[in-house]
């Protein structure tokens, strides 16, 4: 009597299974490592940039860049100095270019990054004087802890403000911390030189842009994005008309009036009609 050598369907039936639970256990795996590269590369790819602005302010008499320009945007004036045009892109931000000046100078894509205005934009802070202008970066009060130039889905020109850095992330429809960039480890350049992974969180601001807010987790970076922390940020009524209303405070207590006045956590996905935060 000759046997048969075939699978029966109940032993292809537990292969199959078997593969099923291997696949399920295996490809979250396979996605966090990859996502894990896609950090380490982008963080070099900051680190790199930093050394560049560092190179930068040695060559313009230690003082930081003026208002960007609306072709080049901030990163313009330091591109002598990294070269590589990709050094700006994420592979997490594809939203396109079409600026005709930045086109040619090989931006296809939006970059990454945006420039340190200051905590609310136009209310300054950061690194720009009043008048638009470049500031000393040896006045600037803790350079190891100041950001140059940071993670953004601001538009051209790109900030990295409270209020701006959620920009295109709301309006298409962004509404979760888990969702954000990295899973929410933004990227940043300081001005000493150095480039770190900083936890951020983020939710729902309206008036800003996007309609969203994204802000540090850790109350250490609430004044990164002060030249002077303790210095006074005018409510110059300009920018943005938020909800709620960011009166003139120190630089450094902006981030924590969003913290200690947004106490609503957002109850339904995509709803900006009220201020809330993201729990998620």
């Amino acid at each position: 009597m000759i046997r048969s050598k075939a699978f029966t369907l109940i032993e292809l039936l537990v292969v199959i299974a078997i593969i099923a639970i291997l696949a399920a256990i295996l490809f979250p795996v396979f996605a966090q490592a990859k996502l894990a590269a896609k950090k380490t590369s982008a963080l070099s790819n900051t680190k790199q940039l930093a050394t560049s602005y560092n190179l930068y302010l040695g060559d313009y008499d230690d003082t930081t860049e003026q208002i960007p320009s609306t072709c080049a945007d901030w990163w313009g004036p330091i591109l002598p100095y990294f070269k590589s045009i990709d050094l700006i892109m994420s592979s997490e931000r594809n939203d396109k270019d079409t600026n005709a000046c930045r086109n040619a100078l090989g931006a296809y894509k939006l970059s990454s990054f945006g420039y340190n205005w200051g905590p609310f934009g136009w209310r300054g802070g950061g690194l720009l004087n009043p008048d638009g202008t470049g500031k000393s970066a040896t006045s600037v009060v803790e350079p190891a802890n100041t950001y140059v130039f940071g993670d953004t889905y601001d538009t051209p020109r790109a900030t990295l403000g409270l209020g701006f850095a959620g920009d295109s992330y709301g309006s298409q429809g962004g509404f979760s911390n888990s969702g954000l960039r990295y899973g929410g480890s933004f990227n940043y350049g300081f001005l000493d030189g150095h480039a770190k992974a900083v936890k951020v969180v983020g939710g729902v601001l309206p008036g800003a842009f996007g309609e969203v807010f994204i802000r540090p987790a850790n109350p250490s970076y609430f004044g990164s994005y002060c030249a002077d922390p303790e210095a006074d940020v005018v409510d110059n009524n300009s920018g943005l008309n938020t909800t709620p209303h960011v009166p003139t405070m120190q630089c450094k207590l902006i981030a924590k009036f969003l913290q200690d006045n947004i106490t609503t956590p957002c109850a339904t996905k995509g709803n900006y009609s009220a201020p809330c935060y993201w729990t998620n």
